[in-house]
Parts: C-alpha cells; sequence; structure tokens
C-alpha cells in the first residue's frame, strides 16, 4: 500500500510566507510586491508587516492569492543600543479567513508603523489594550490566543531571535517554524535553521516547516543580496483558494525550497521514497543517528552526474523522519518531518 506523503490530486502553489511592505518597513507597496512574486511565478503572498494586519484581499488575482497576516515581536529590552543584542522573539500570524483583522495581545508601544495611518486604539483586536512582557509564558498567552481567534503561529527566524533552546522549546500553539529566512541568511546568519526545527521535533513538537524570504527591498530585485525569491514554500491544493491553500499549510502538504523541486514523496512497505529534480543529494534525518545502525541515510550522485530519488527505510524508533534535497549550487529543498507513530502505526 502506498501512502502518499505530499497529495496526488491537485497542483503545487509557490508561495512566499513573510514580506513586508511600504506599510511597515518594506520599500515596495502591496500592490508592487503582488506584481513582482506574479512574475516570478508566484501564486500566493503574504504580506506581514510588523504589527499592522490589513486584508489585501482587492490585490487577488485569477492566478494569485493574497493571504492576511502580520509580523508580532516582543523584545527583552527597549534600549536602542541593547536591541541588538538581545533576545526577542518574532511570530508571524496567519489568518485562517481573509477577513480576519482583529489584532492579538495589542500593545501600543509596539505599534510604530500603524500609527502613522491610523489611530492604533480604534483598530479591530481582541481583548484590553496591554503591555507585552518577554517570558515564555507571556508569548504562550499571545500564540494561544492567536490559536483560539483564527491564526496560524509561525515561530520566523530562530537564529536571528538570539534566544536559547531552554527559552524557545517552552512556546506552546505553534503551527510551524521558519527552517529558512533569506533576509538574514544575507546578512550572516545561518543558511539554514534546521537544527533548531529538529530541536522541537525531537521535542515531540508536531510543527511543520517553512522557507521564506521576509523581504523588505531595500536593494533592487536584480541586486545579487536582494532578500526576494530566495526562499519559498510549495503547496499543494486543489484550488487556489484562501480555504484550500490554508488547509493544505495546516495539513503540511507542502514543503520548503531554497531551490531545489520535489517532484513526490510516499511511504511504501516501511520505506519512504523521493522523487525530485536534478541534485547533488538527498539525505534522511531522523531523531537519532541513522548510519550507525546499519543505514545509509545519504544519496550522493556520482562527480558531474545527478540523483533524481531515493529511498530509506523508515523504522518505529526513528520518531519521526525529514528528508533534505540538495541540488548542485547547494541549496535545499527542506520535506516537513513525519511522525512514524502516524505512518507506521
Amino acid at each position: 500500500m502506498i501512502r502518499e506523503l505530499l497529495p496526488e490530486a491537485g497542483h503545487f502553489y509557490k508561495a512566499n510566507l513573510h514580506c513586508h511592505s511600504t506599510m511597515s518597513d518594506g520599500k515596495l507597496t502591496p500592490e508592487q510586491l503582488r506584481d513582482a512574486y506574479r512574475a516570478q511565478g508566484y501564486s500566493v503572498l503574504c504580506i506581514t508587516d510588523h504589527e499592522y494586519l490589513l486584508d489585501h484581499s482587492n490585490l487577488n488575482l485569477p492566478d494569485f492569492l493574497m493571504l492576511t497576516g502580520y509580523e508580532l515581536y516582543i523584545k527583552s529590552s527597549k534600549d536602542r543600543e541593547e536591541a541588538f543584542h538581545c533576545p526577542m522573539v518574532h511570530l508571524n500570524l496567519i489568518a485562517r479567513e481573509t477577513s480576519n483583522v482583529r489584532l492579538i495581545c495589542v500593545d501600543p508601544e509596539y505599534m510604530l508603523y500603524a500609527c502613522k495611518y491610523t489611530d492604533v486604539t480604534q483598530l479591530p483586536r481582541v481583548g484590553e489594550l496591554c503591555h507585552r512582557h518577554y517570558s515564555p509564558s507571556w508569548i504562550n498567552r499571545v500564540t494561544r490566543e492567536a490559536q483560539e481567534n483564527g491564526f496560524m503561529v509561525f515561530y520566523n527566524h530562530p537564529s536571528w531571535n538570539l534566544e536559547s533552546s531552554a527559552t524557545y522549546l517552552q512556546y506552546e500553539n505553534l503551527t510551524g517554524i521558519e527552517i529558512y529566512n533569506n533576509n538574514n541568511a544575507n546578512t550572516g546568519f545561518p543558511r539554514d535553521d534546521a537544527a533548531v526545527y529538529d530541536q522541537f521535533l525531537r521535542a515531540g513538537r508536531h510543527v511543520v516547516a517553512t522557507a521564506n524570504d521576509d523581504n523588505h527591498n531595500k536593494r533592487a530585485l536584480d541586486d545579487p543580496l536582494s532578500d526576494s525569491f530566495g526562499g519559498f514554500n510549495m503547496i499543494k491544493a486543489e484550488r487556489l483558494d484562501y480555504a484550500s491553500i490554508v488547509a493544505a499549510i495546516e495539513a503540511g502538504a507542502f514543503y520548503a525550497s531554497q531551490g531545489p523541486e520535489i517532484k513526490r514523496l510516499y511511504v511504501q512497505d516501511k520505506q519512504v521514497h523521493i522523487e525530485c529534480a536534478d541534485a547533488r543529494e538527498i539525505c534522511l534525518v531522523t531523531v537519532g543517528r541513522s548510519a550507525s545502525r546499519g543505514r545509509v541515510p545519504r544519496i550522493c550522485a556520482p562527480k558531474g552526474q545527478s540523483v533524481t530519488e531515493a529511498s530509506f527505510e523508515i523504522r518505529p524508533d526513528d520518531e519521526y523522519f525529514r528528508l533534505e534535497v540538495i541540488d548542485h549550487a547547494g541549496y535545499k529543498a527542506f520535506t516537513n518531518a513525519y511522525f512514524t507513530c502516524d505512518i507506521l502505526g
């Protein structure tokens, strides 16, 4: 029996789920962002301006969908100089319904951009105005209220946040982790946060992994250090509509990528099989040390050749497994993690 991990039905839609416009600290208007991403073959864009939640559905086109979301943050210090070195948390809140524009745990001190356009105390919100505190318990209040009020919650750019694992592993009610952030990769941070994703998985957290641009477009789109078009998600859904895309994200029916393409992913006879575009190597990642137990968790192409498929045995005590595809330029695609208790029974 074959179990498809990416749905057979439907189409792949290319999506950037982390983006900033002129409504906060980005340099392009929402319409310019839509046009730029559409020209590059994207079908989905979520503009997540800082502490400013807007419904951009007026920009939808038959072949392009705008999601509703924003980026919420909490700093451990409000001192301007300390802010460069202090831990903080950034969360993307993406609405499950396009018209949901109620802000969560609103603290006017954080609304530096929205206040330029409107009276922030009059914006739609959940509950009363508050004063945020940097602590796991307070952040869990934010994530809980977000989930209860119709948002998916994503932990953004872990390395950039400068938080320790002792802190972020206390966060609850997360939908996913940003495994790659193109903006941060351009500014000296690790090329990906796969190690952080594995920490959450090893703690038994069933979260998905996204790759995004976090683009502010302070450089031209064709600049080698442009923060656009470097991280994306290929979402498999039957239709390009809001409900279908959100359902696919929550079901993990997508993969995250810096460039490589995954065509098929399935399990059969206790083996996971992957088919992809030309790649240099394909790797299996599990909770433990796979290679030390008589299994080779890496397939490499001979020099000058490519690998386009691979199969790996999966075992109940793997706890979870995920795969990475690495192309000849070193760019990666990341599958979501799958827990063996769900796959093998």
